[in-house]
């Protein structure tokens, strides 16, 4: 443990870092569940649109007869494609995968310097110093 520095110096220290975490860990958990449910529309949609597309075309004109004839079939097919394009298009233009390494990063950073502020294994100025780097670093994983 470190000499001369006040208990109170690092308390407040490892609090600052823990509501950092919690913000950024919660980041996280936001862009992983957008990322999963674009994805999962993104890939049941273009399963779907095959799916009515392949039976429209084994079938003919008349699908299920009386219920869903190929006009039908087309137009739900062109909603679902229309649907998948623009959730994959979201996905890419939100840069969702680039916003999940960082927090991951952002994460375990703050993770780390947790454990060293509780253990206390680095001094209070050094530990500030990286707790400053990570927050110019991950600004936008870090702010609500």
């Amino acid at each position: 443990m470190p000499k001369n520095i006040p208990e109170a110096d690092f308390e407040i220290l490892l609090k600052r870092i823990r509501v950092s975490l919690s913000d950024a860990d919660s980041y996280t958990r936001r862009n992983q569940r957008l990322n999963s449910t674009l994805g999962t529309v993104t890939i049941a949609g273009s399963a779907l649109t095959a799916f009515l597309t392949a039976l429209t075309a084994a079938q003919g004109p008349t699908v299920i007869p009386g219920v869903l004839d190929w006009q039908v079939t087309c137009s739900i097919g062109a909603v679902l494609s229309f649907i998948t394009t623009i959730c994959s298009g979201v996905s890419q233009q939100m840069n969702i995968s680039q916003r999940l390494v960082l927090g991951s990063q952002c994460v375990g950073r703050l993770r780390a310097l947790e454990l060293v502020a509780t253990t206390q294994t680095r001094g209070a100025a050094e530990i500030t110093d990286e707790y400053a780097e990570i927050l110019r670093m991950y600004a936008e994983t870090i702010s609500k």
